[in-house]
């Protein structure tokens, strides 16, 4: 009986070389993705590339009372800055399914420089200088406005005789930034106040305790008074902290016991604003530019070529979350001035930006669609939120083959409500349907495996579909994800040799694949930068079974050594499926 060498010892016993490494088989990219990528029912995300090169990603929202904007912080903190992409990902079970950075902040205090409005609490006072993005309820019109601090604090003769003078707050949690003034510290700057050698502080015990809503006179009781600062934030109390000189005036009018009056005013908001947050300038006002504004920015700020990010609304409703990428990532950048015709040209009757340059970030879910190599952490942020059953994307495809590459997925089925949720698999036609998950949900998720060789599916198009009925009465929401199973092409292997030194060098690279059903077959040899190298097969028509192709790696008279890709791609009824792996060939040997 004849003996069968493998390839590996046989190339050993040559006293060739083998490949130095070989990497992890994955998956090719779908051949034609999708122009829009679904990130909920009514929100898409885009990439978009324009004749100059300029790459810009665009979410787009459609006016939905289940969809929302809103301000958030990323640290849970106005003093601290984290990841956008921690920010959306904490918020998840909330409904968060994408996030934008926010306004611009200080790299010393990391505080936001303008105002932060979040669900009707004040948490950070306005920029004077520079407008505010006014976020409705959904389905209403973003806007933006100039706002002003006019906080106000007065102590109470509770007889009515004595008459006190009315003082004047200038901040809103945040660190000190003048010798002498006084900063109102509320249970959202944290735990505790910051600690400082000349401060004094009061505690007041509102009598009615909740957030510190703009515009609404609270009263009521000093129940402590310190110095030195890092005094305790608990629920109902906030702290008013008297910097330098302002200081001992404070703790004598405000003794132990003295009954105080308090309205945190914010000068041209709108009755019934809950969310408000800065950033600027705004780009686009009755769907034309805005026009390049007089104060508040510096020029370097308006005219750098950067990467921009920015919140804009048509004028049917649809929110749009854009942001262009930079130098950074090899795209010209944008100005102001070009940053408001693109969302103009975007379809935008309203834009304001956000924190531009290193700040410019985008995410879809937890992942972040901006090539940073460290995205800068982040003060604030603008996240979009919707309220009904969501399906994490399944892979383009399915291989249940066994070559453990895409044989299942497991996908999260979520809802920020709580409800009764079902999870089903079907054909594209709708039949037959098979239940892959039941159970109660929300806020919260769930895990839900999609094995086809356990459901003992054929190849051909699926469609999962998840459905919520929520316990609140509010309907039922659904989403929807295609998905092919198609195990036509598996087992992708990639050996090479090399023999011989000097200009005799000869090599030798095989590529080995599994054929459920006969497929027309591509096999190329790429760089690490995916130029074509070689092509061993080009839709050349394969049987069923084991199959092999080799290629002697040369490149006219050159072995070729170093990182390559392999990539295979097999045309079927089905459609195109490819794998990939990179693999690194051995230079010839030198000459003793």
């Amino acid at each position: 009986m004849r003996r069968v060498v493998p390839l590996a010892l046989a190339a050993l016993a040559a006293g060739a070389a083998p490949a130095l490494a070989q990497g992890p088989v994955t998956a090719l990219p779908p051949p034609r993705p999708p122009a829009i990528v679904e990130v909920a029912p009514g929100i898409g995300y885009q990439r978009q590339v324009q004749g100059n090169g300029q790459v810009v990603h665009v979410v787009r929202a459609a006016p939905s009372p289940r969809i929302g904007l809103s301000p958030a912080l990323a640290a849970g903190t106005p003093v601290q800055r984290g990841p956008l992409t921690g920010a959306v990902a904490s918020r998840l079970d909330q409904g968060a399914v994408a996030g934008m950075n926010g306004d611009f902040f200080s790299y010393d205090t990391h505080s936001p420089s303008g105002v932060l409005l979040m669900n009707g609490d004040l948490v950070h006072e306005p920029e004077a200088s520079r407008p505010a993005l006014l976020i409705p309820p959904p389905t209403g019109p973003i806007a933006s406005a100039a706002l002003v601090l006019q906080g106000r604090f007065q102590a109470i003769d509770p007889t009515g005789v004595r008459r006190f003078a009315i003082r004047a707050f200038s901040g809103i949690n945040r660190p000190a930034l003048r010798g002498s003034e006084t900063i109102l510290y509320t249970p959202a700057f944290g735990a505790a106040t910051p600690r400082a050698g000349s401060v004094y502080e009061v505690a007041v015990r509102l009598d009615q305790p909740g957030p510190l809503t703009p515009n609404l006179p609270r009263t009521g009781t000093v129940v402590a008074a310190d110095s030195g600062g890092g005094m305790p934030l608990t629920g109902g109390n906030v702290v008013l902290a008297g910097i330098g000189s302002a200081g001992p005036a404070l703790v004598s009018e405000f003794p132990v016991g003295q009954q105080v009056a308090l309205t945190p005013g914010l000068l041209g908001l709108p009755p019934g604003a809950l969310n408000a947050i800065g950033g600027g300038p705004a780009l686009v006002s009755g769907g034309g530019p805005a026009g390049r504004p007089s104060i508040g920015y510096t020029s370097s700020q308006l005219d750098a070529r950067t990467s921009r990010s920015a919140v804009g609304q048509t004028a049917q409703g649809t929110l749009m979350l854009v942001t262009a990428e930079g130098p950074s990532q090899g795209s010209p950048g944008l100005t102001v001035a070009e940053q408001a015709s693109l969302m103009a040209s975007l379809g935008s009757s309203t834009a304001f930006a956000m924190d531009a340059g290193g700040s410019a970030q985008l995410a879809i879910g937890a992942q972040p669609v901006i090539p940073w190599t460290a995205p800068r952490s982040l003060s604030d942020v603008v996240l979009l939120s919707y309220q009904g059953v969501t399906l994490t994307p399944l892979p383009f495809r399915l291989s249940a083959n066994g070559d453990h590459v895409d044989d299942s997925a497991t996908e999260v089925v979520r809802s920020p409500t709580p409800g009764a949720a079902t999870v089903t698999i079907a054909r594209r036609t709708g039949r037959p349907t098979k239940r892959l998950w039941q159970g109660p949900l929300g806020p919260g998720a769930a895990k839900v495996n999609v094995d086809p060789k356990r459901l003992r599916l054929a190849d051909g198009v699926y469609v999962v579909v998840a459905r919520l009925t929520s316990d609140d009465g509010s309907g039922e929401t659904e989403q929807r994800r295609r998905v092919i199973f198609d195990r036509t092409l598996g087992a992708l292997t990639a050996s090479s040799t090399t023999a011989g030194a000097g200009r005799r060098a000869r090599g030798r690279l095989a590529v080995g694949f599994r054929l459920l059903r006969p497929a027309r077959v591509t096999v190329q040899v790429l760089s690490s930068s995916g130029s074509s190298i070689a092509t061993l097969a080009r839709n050349r028509a394969f049987r069923q079974g084991r199959q092999r192709v080799t290629w002697n790696r040369k490149r006219g008279r050159a072995l070729v050594s170093g990182g390559v890709q392999v990539t295979v791609e097999a045309h079927s009824r089905f459609g195109t499926t490819g794998l990939q792996r990179s693999v690194t060939l051995a230079p010839p040997k030198r000459r003793p």
